[in-house]
């Protein structure tokens, strides 16, 4: 499934002679088997990309398109169901819920109920980010930052839609998680056929994608791009 984002504008709600625009004229597109990174300062427009392309925030002008289906024609529901995955930079797990039943919640909310093969395919993922085998039965209120970043992250990947956009993923992680992550999500995109955006401040996280777009002037830019022009 490829994204295109096809002169896409978005204001806040003010008055139009006042308008805060936080993008104009954005072209972009984005194909599966590929691993983006999203990068620029805070308060650039990271986490409303994120928004708009999950349907939380609707375009002030343009259209975004998911295989050439403008997303409007989509309920948000739907594309949440069947098309795309989040990571959350402030989590968003269910607090009173141990680490592996907020993973296996993902699964079961998919409307294939809990089944044997989703309980070992969540215990395999928090092991591949890390989570020490002692926390996975804990609440996860009692976890650290970095170990809530991470169930957050199996919790998303264990859905396995076409698409997967990070917000932030390995803003709580030390350096070695962050590379073990960051080379989790490009593995993802590139064997599983995928689209993984992931916005980031972390330029190791960024090294690893196949291609990097800075929020620029209200705009995307591909450094690839550039880098190929120049």
């Amino acid at each position: 499934m490829s994204i295109l984002l096809d002169d896409v504008a978005f204001s806040y709600n003010l008055p139009k002679k006042d308008g805060r625009f936080i993008f104009e004229h954005v072209h972009a597109e984005f194909s599966p088997g590929h691993f983006y990174a999203v990068m620029g300062p805070s308060g650039s427009g990271k986490t409303t990309l994120m928004k708009l392309m999950s349907m939380e925030l609707s375009p002030s002008a343009g259209a975004i398109h998911y295989d050439d289906k403008d997303i409007t024609a989509l309920s948000r529901q739907t594309l949440l169901q069947t098309r795309i995955s989040r990571i959350y930079q402030d989590y968003l797990l269910v607090p009173y819920l141990s680490a592996r039943d907020n993973v296996l919640l993902a699964a079961e909310i998919l409307g294939k109920g809990r089944t044997s093969q989703d309980k070992d395919r969540a215990e395999e993922l928090l092991h591949t980010v890390g989570l020490d085998t002692e926390l996975w039965n804990q609440e996860v209120l009692s976890l650290s930052g970095g170990e809530q970043q991470r169930v957050a992250i199996a919790r998303a990947i264990i859905r396995d839609t076409p698409v997967l956009l990070a917000d932030e993923p390995t803003g709580s992680l030390d350096d070695e998680n962050t590379m073990k992550i960051a080379q989790l999500l490009r593995d993802i995109a590139h064997e599983r056929n995928r689209v993984v955006i992931a916005c980031t401040h972390d330029i190791e996280c960024a090294r690893l994608a196949d291609d990097i777009l800075s929020i620029r002037n209200r705009g995307l830019v591909s450094l690839r791009e550039e880098d190929n022009h120049a």
